[in-house]
């Protein structure tokens, strides 16, 4: 048998064991989104799609091309056990001072979302502070997460996801026997997490090195990668939740309850993103062929193009079968739905090219993203009104767009004018 027909063999098997376990991590997922939608009021729905929305800018804040520079970077020394703890623990001092950073500029803004939209004082401070204890634990989990994604340790990742999504689900049906709110089903998930970083935690220890100092070189260098990315972080720490803020700001409390229930739906790109992040990505970091890296770049764009425009289809043609998923509360959104997923689907691709974009260091031009966004918005917010649902998800479909466009311009660049860390054998 070939070389080249024995590493397709290999990449089929993985992909399909990964793909396979993922599909039941995201139904687990899935199944605990659906839960809570269905049992929570509209009001507290709310308040949950809020903290969670605010949380996600926290941890996009926070991490600010770190776990992109671990990845860079550590696809060089991470079979130097050594190297590799100084330059883990390197990206972990700085992710921690980032994460206080993020708290501090976020967490205001939290508070008056959720007490303008109802939330009593107690209630809010309550619904912070669980979010906050599950943002420490994501900011450990996005760093020691970078250890088995470059060792290609597969099946540890795996059991990873399936205790926590597992976990989450089972503290969800317990939480059925006592209050139902949008702080108890927020702790479920803090829970879950604090189990997935402990465990993560064990299963690094034969990895990485006890008391080594850190590397400053390692450190500059993640520094480095920080400056050059961190207007591109803070501009999507609202960016990746706009439609949130301004329905938040302009729309209704019930307004808030749709825009993230129809989100619930999106669930196949989370499938697909996982297995880029996972298997992909750390793989694209390391390889050293051009012509490979070519031929994985146009396969996973290709695949995921399909598949979102399958899903696309699916929620045009049935958009009755999929709103009943939500409950009847969700059922008259039928317009809206196939566009939310229609700007999950760009979000996605655009993502997938960033992540891709980033593992190899083709971040210079970058920048465009920034002005090309605000000079868009600016002109969806003259003729779009974005005091209702649709006029949001319009707003936040075509405000992807320039991000993808300069995403895929980083991609042609590198690939063109070899713009990345390192050389390419076939170069």
């Amino acid at each position: 048998m070939s070389t080249r027909s024995e590493k397709a063999i290999y990449w089929v098997k993985l992909l399909s064991k990964f793909v396979s376990v993922q599909l039941i991590v995201q139904a687990l997922g899935f199944a605990s989104g659906i839960l809570i939608i269905r049992t929570l009021s509209k009001e507290e729905y709310a308040y949950f799609t809020i903290a969670n929305s605010m949380q996600s800018s926290m941890n996009v804040l926070a991490a600010s091309g770190i776990s992109s520079a671990l990845l860079s970077i550590g696809g060089k020394v991470f079979q130097d056990s050594y190297k590799f703890t100084q330059l883990i623990n390197a990206g972990m001092r700085l992710k921690k001072y980032l994460g206080m950073i993020s708290v501090l500029i976020v967490t205001p803004i939290l508070f008056w979302l959720l007490t303008s939209s109802g939330a009593s004082l107690i209630y809010a401070l309550l619904i912070i502070i669980v979010i906050l204890i599950e943002l420490y634990f994501y900011l450990i989990q996005g760093i020691l997460g970078v250890v088995p994604l470059l060792k290609s340790q597969i099946k540890q990742i795996q059991i990873l996801d399936l205790m926590f999504s597992g976990s989450r689900l089972l503290f969800i049906v317990i939480n059925h026997l006592t209050l139902i709110n949008a702080l108890t089903y927020a702790f479920c998930s803090t829970v879950a997490s604090s189990l997935k970083t402990f465990y993560l935690y064990q299963w690094n220890k034969d990895s990485l090195e006890k008391n080594i100092p850190i590397n400053q070189e390692y450190n500059q260098q993640i520094v480095g990668s920080i400056r050059s990315m961190i207007a591109y972080y803070s501009f999507f720490c609202i960016q990746g939740q706009i439609t949130i803020w301004l329905i938040s700001i302009f729309g209704t409390t019930n307004s808030i309850a749709e825009i993230g229930a129809l989100g619930r739906l999106s669930i196949i790109f989370t499938v697909i993103t996982s297995v880029v992040s996972n298997i992909v990505v750390p793989s694209f970091a390391k390889c050293e062929s051009l012509k490979l890296l070519k031929l994985r770049y146009f396969k996973v764009m290709l695949i995921y193009l399909f598949l979102s425009i399958l899903l696309l289809v699916v929620s045009v043609i049935f958009p009755k079968e999929l709103l009943w998923i939500l409950g009847n509360k969700y059922n008259h959104l039928q317009r809206e739905l196939y566009l939310v997923i229609l700007t999950s689907m760009v979000s996605a691709i655009s993502s997938v090219a960033w992540s891709l974009n980033t593992s190899r260091g083709w971040i210079k031009d970058s920048w465009l993203i920034i002005p090309s966004t605000i000079l868009i918005q600016i002109l969806l917010l003259v003729i779009i009104d974005v005091s209702n649902i649709k006029g949001v998800i319009m707003f936040g479909l075509v405000s992807t767009l320039p991000t993808l466009l300069v995403n895929f311009y980083l991609n042609y660049k590198g690939f063109n004018n070899h713009y990345y860390n390192g050389d390419l054998s076939n170069a």
